[in-house]
Parts: C-alpha cells; sequence; structure tokens
C-alpha cells in the first residue's frame, strides 16, 4: 500500500489539526482531510486526521486504488523503519480485532485495512475507537466517522475524475465513460454480443440462465446482460484496441465510478486472480448499501493478446440464493478461456 505521502501529510501537521484548510478539504466531525500528490505531483491518496486527548494523531488513508489504511502518528516514537507489530483494534463493546501493523516512519506505523472487513463497517456506526499498540493504548472519537469515511471515498473519486478530465484521451477512456453511444472501442455489434456471450456461457458449462431482451437492457452500459435461476445478474462488454490499458488503472476507475455514485455506504476491493494463458485478469468488486437496500457487483476484467478487453459483472440485490463473489469462476477455466484469447 503506498501510503507514502499520506503519512508525510500527517508529519507535516505537526501532530496537530491544522487551522485552516485547502479547497480540496473537507471535515466531519472529529476528522479533518485532503488529498495529497507524490513526488511528480500525481494524486496519491486521501487522508483524514483525528488525535486524541494526549496528542497522538490517527490518519484514515485510502489510495487511488482504493487500499485502505489507519495510520498512527507520535513525534516522541523513534521506531525501526521497516519492522513489523501485532496490534488491537476494538471498537465500543465489539470483540477486539487483531491486526498487523508496519514501521512506515520512525514516528508512525500504518495498519492496513480491507475495505470490506469488519473495522472499517464498525467504525462507520461506532463511538469510540481503542488501539492497542507495543507503545501503548489509544483512543479516538468516532464522531462524525460514517459521513467522513463516504467524504474520504468521494475525494478519491473526485481527484480521480479529475484526473481523468485532464487526460481524456487515454486508451481506456471507453471503459471510463461507459456510454452506449460512443462505439469507437466498442468490439461488438448488438448481434455479435449476444453470439459471443451464448459461446462463452456454453463453453464455461452455464445452461440455466436467459438473456435479457436487448431492447429491455436495465444496464446499457454493457452490451449483454443475462440472468441465472438463483438471481444474479450477468452482464458483458467488449472492447476493443485496448492493449495500451493498464488492468490495475482500469479496476481504480470502475471502482472509482461505482463509489461516486453510491449514496449510502461504499466498499470496494481488488480480488486475487490466478494466472491464465494467453489472458491478462483483474478481479474487483463494489458495494453500496443504503438503508435497507444493497448493491454488489463482483467485476472480472480479462485483457486477451490481441488487445482486446472484457469485462464481465456479476450483480446481487441481496435477494439471490447464489454467490456472486464466486459467479466469474466458470469463466476462468480452460474452456472458456479459448473463447477469449
Amino acid at each position: 500500500m503506498s501510503v507514502g505521502t499520506g503519512l508525510r501529510l500527517v508529519l507535516a501537521l505537526g501532530l496537530a489539526i491544522v487551522a485552516t484548510l485547502p479547497a480540496n478539504a473537507f471535515q466531519s466531525g472529529e476528522w479533518e482531510g485532503q488529498a495529497s500528490t507524490d513526488e511528480t505531483g500525481k494524486f496519491s491518496d486521501c487522508t483524514m486526521t483525528a488525535a486524541d486527548e494526549s496528542g497522538i494523531t490517527l490518519a484514515f488513508i485510502i489510495s487511488r486504488n482504493f487500499e485502505w489504511g489507519l495510520v498512527l502518528v507520535d513525534d516522541n516514537w523513534g521506531l525501526a523503519v521497516g519492522t513489523s507489530e501485532e496490534v488491537t483494534l476494538a471498537i465500543d463493546k465489539r470483540a477486539p480485532i487483531p491486526a498487523e501493523a508496519k514501521v512506515v516512519d520512525a514516528h508512525g506505523i500504518l495498519i492496513p485495512l480491507e475495505n470490506s472487513g469488519p473495522v472499517v463497517d464498525a467504525m462507520r456506526h461506532g463511538e469510540l475507537l481503542t488501539v492497542d499498540t507495543q507503545a501503548g493504548k489509544f483512543s479516538f472519537r468516532l464522531s462524525g466517522t460514517r459521513n467522513a469515511i463516504a467524504l474520504l471515498a468521494a475525494c478519491v473519486s473526485d481527484e480521480l475524475e479529475a484526473e481523468k478530465a485532464k487526460e481524456g484521451n487515454s486508451a481506456f477512456a471507453a471503459l471510463e465513460a461507459k456510454r452506449p453511444s460512443d462505439t469507437t472501442h466498442r468490439l461488438f455489434t448488438g448481434s455479435e454480443a449476444a453470439l459471443f456471450t451464448s459461446h462463452l456461457l456454453t463453453s464455461a458449462g452455464i445452461a440455466n440462465y436467459t438473456l435479457i431482451d436487448p431492447a429491455q437492457n436495465p444496464m446499457p452500459n454493457f452490451d449483454v446482460v443475462w440472468t441465472y435461476a438463483n438471481g444474479i445478474i450477468g452482464a458483458l462488454a467488449g472492447y476493443k484496441d485496448m492493449g495500451s490499458v493498464d488492468l490495475d488503472e482500469a479496476a481504480t476507475v470502475v471502482m472509482a465510478d461505482d463509489a461516486k455514485s453510491c449514496k449510502g455506504d461504499f466498499a470496494s476491493g481488488k480480488k486475487q486472480s490466478e494466472p491464465a494463458d494467453a489472458v491478462t485478469v483483474r478481479r474487483l468488486f463494489t458495494s453500496c448499501r443504503t438503508g435497507d437496500q444493497s448493491v454488489e457487483i463482483h467485476y472480472t476484467l480479462l485483457k486477451t493478446e490481441s488487445g482486446h478487453l472484457i469485462q464481465i459483472a456479476h450483480m446481487s440485490l441481496g435477494d439471490v440464493t447464489g454467490d456472486a463473489a464466486t459467479a466469474d469462476s466458470a469463466f476462468l477455466q480452460g474452456a472458456a478461456l479459448q473463447n477469449l484469447k
């Protein structure tokens, strides 16, 4: 996780909350935050900070790749950079959660977090966070944290959107824009997409599905949409001339777009991607929970040797009997992959 710039920002605050915030800053409860850049001036992460009564500063960081972490900073610490230590995170009366902290600065430790994990979810709704480290136990009030996390995620999305606006001619602009009227990078015509998807599903050993009539497509950003008997919705889009696309950057684009459209609690992350012959694979997920409604989407990005990019999505609206997280497994087997060269 690249949070060096964010940590330098925390240290630059003088271990205190700044009195005047820059234009791209935000504030919520005990938290104050802003975007950071690396040595080249490129956006790197968004960071928000709070301090406990003893003056210890806590930073919550989301990188441009939507990697999450907590940083604790104390100017009096003299830590050995590169080492690690076991810490415990506790929120209110919830069961303590063990974690491994990395010493990334003589005055600070980094605790990587899973966006979908119990810590982030508890922080959204809890009142008091206690971090037990080798240097002692530190507590932070979580007033305004739920809104602050939403603002922090929005900060990353906004910065990426601004960056993409300056680089509007990038190779994966078609993937980013996802406008059905933009046919420049579209790989398939409507009939070709339906035929390709049918062959792909068959080669993956999937028979119990229904293709949705293109005229009634509820997801026009995709070429083809289908439903499984278990209630999961599948979708596919194909793009050509995408050989220069970096799939990690493309995954970040997808997460940023979904974060921007979510009006509730948002989570996202990258998933393990097994290597495949002739195809480069990246897997990720996003989820949005608003009140009693939730949407969970698992994406599979596949780039072929010929420079095509196939984007597959599996969506769960909560009322399903299958697992959207593993719905792409059949597409990553030998027979199906032969269709993706």
